[in-house]
């Protein structure tokens, strides 16, 4: 396997992104974070929101704590997910370099419906798109790292395809029963348990249809018009299978 840097999933929220994370889990082989940073984005001293604010702060959330944690020594190579609007206080050409940088996108119309449904007050930041292509730039232009960009509509058309040229790109083994797994709670899941019910309960990532057209309320418009961009500069550098 060749790795050792960490290899990061920088997600847009509503992404299949958790079930993504989940092959890494089911591999055995990673020891796997889930979105490390979203406690120092919401709930540390330092917080960039206040989304939580009855949530006394810890030291351990701190962004600089995090990032010592992800980087220490391991007996495995390290995978995490997490969104790059929570690690916003450290971005930059540098923090990219530390990692094995990947990416997973979603049509942002079909990304903001689901979004609305489950935070209908979300803020511009918290879609995720724009610091999202931010590092993205950080990672393909300062850093000279190959663009490995996952979109979900892809993923959901040919799973097996799709995972198999990430891991080529990432340069680790595929291993395609790590596509399947038993319905089950992920301990680590547990603080942001209510976004991942269903991705607790699936069992694996199954080949889905395209998805349905869906009308995008007016309310979400400025939201739309502010993702698409991003979403689609990374859209055309996003792998394909084979």
């Amino acid at each position: 396997m060749q790795t050792s840097r960490p290899i990061a999933l920088w997600a847009v929220p509503r992404s299949v992104s958790t079930a993504f994370e989940r092959v890494f889990v089911e591999r055995g082989d990673f020891k796997v974070f889930h979105e490390p940073f979203s406690a120092s984005y919401y709930y540390s001293a330092e917080r960039q929101s206040d989304r939580y604010p009855d949530h006394p702060p810890k030291e351990e959330y701190d962004a600089e704590r995090v990032l010592e944690r992800l980087m220490r020594p391991a007996d495995r190579p390290v995978f995490f997910k997490d969104m790059a609007y929570h690690a916003k206080a450290l971005l930059s050409p540098e923090f990219a370099a530390r990692f094995t940088n990947t990416f997973i996108i979603r049509e942002p119309k079909y990304m903001l419906v689901s979004l609305n449904e489950m935070w209908p007050d979300f803020t511009l930041e918290e879609t995720g798109y724009e610091h999202q292509h931010r590092l993205f730039r950080y990672a393909t232009e300062d850093c000279g790292q190959p663009p490995v960009v996952v979109d979900a509509g892809d993923l959901g058309a040919d799973p097996e395809g799709i995972v198999a040229a990430y891991c080529q790109k990432i340069g680790v083994p595929f291993k395609p029963e790590a596509l399947s797994w038993e319905a089950r709670e992920v301990p680590e899941w547990e603080m942001w348990d209510e976004w991942h019910e269903r991705a607790q309960k699936s069992t694996g990532i199954r080949q889905t249809e395209p998805e349905e057209e869906v009308e995008l309320p007016a309310e979400l418009r400025e939201a739309y018009e502010h993702c698409r961009p991003y979403y689609e500069a990374m859209y055309e550098r996003r792998l394909t299978a084979g």
